[in-house]
């Protein structure tokens, strides 16, 4: 598994990141206008983008006089994003390139580790649950596929290539390659391949 693996360079995630959504689009390679389009037209891609900003802020900017106005408008993007498009992505999470969030609305993904290519539908929550005293986040593959309600927590671990279906309790540790779904969570399937749901018909960006 390779959650939170970082590549050397943070201009690479962003990079992985804008390719998933032109690629939803049916262009890999858009024109400058296009891809300014695309982004205005897409809740999700703003709210990756603002979390990118925003973790390149808090991990890699350390000059005071550089860092302290840089925080201030990374913490107004970030109230932005919840304000607009409830949207809120911590800014300590470490998450691999190719995040993308479809649909906006309800989600909050706290400072967990996620993988590469990783899909997040609309209402899902990933992070420690309040109160409960448990202690870790959630750590997840790459290319698993959120649904939309689902729910993630405490210091689980997530295999790469896990479909979770919509409305699904995720409380325990899940291998590679399984299709779960429901409260309780049931397994459906295993050696399950979701690149269906994570690429769709345009299949995987070129490197």
């Amino acid at each position: 598994m390779t959650a939170g693996v970082q590549p050397p360079c943070r201009f690479a995630l962003l990079r992985r990141d804008l390719q998933r959504y032109f690629q939803a689009e049916g262009d890999g390679y858009p024109g400058l206008l296009k891809a300014l389009r695309i982004f205005l037209d897409t809740p999700g891609m703003q709210a990756v983008v603002v979390f990118r900003f925003c973790s390149w802020v808090e991990r890699s900017v350390r000059l005071r006089l550089l860092r302290y106005p840089l925080k201030v408008i990374a913490y107004v993007l970030q109230k932005l994003c919840i304000i607009l498009w409830g949207i809120s992505i911590d800014d300590r999470a470490q998450i691999g390139g190719g995040l993308y969030i479809g649909h906006f609305g309800g989600i909050i993904i706290g400072p967990v580790k996620m993988g590469r290519d990783c899909s997040v539908a609309r209402n899902v929550a990933i992070g420690r649950r309040a109160g409960s005293g448990a202690s870790g986040v959630p750590t997840i593959g790459d290319r698993v596929w959120i649904g939309a309600g689902s729910l993630l927590f405490d210091g689980i671990t997530v295999g790469d290539g896990v479909t979770i279906g919509p409305l699904t309790v995720v409380g325990r540790n899940l291998p590679s390659r399984v299709l779960v779904m429901g409260n309780p969570m049931r397994l459906l399937r295993k050696n399950y391949d979701n690149s269906a749901e994570v690429y769709g018909k345009a299949g995987p960006p070129a490197e």
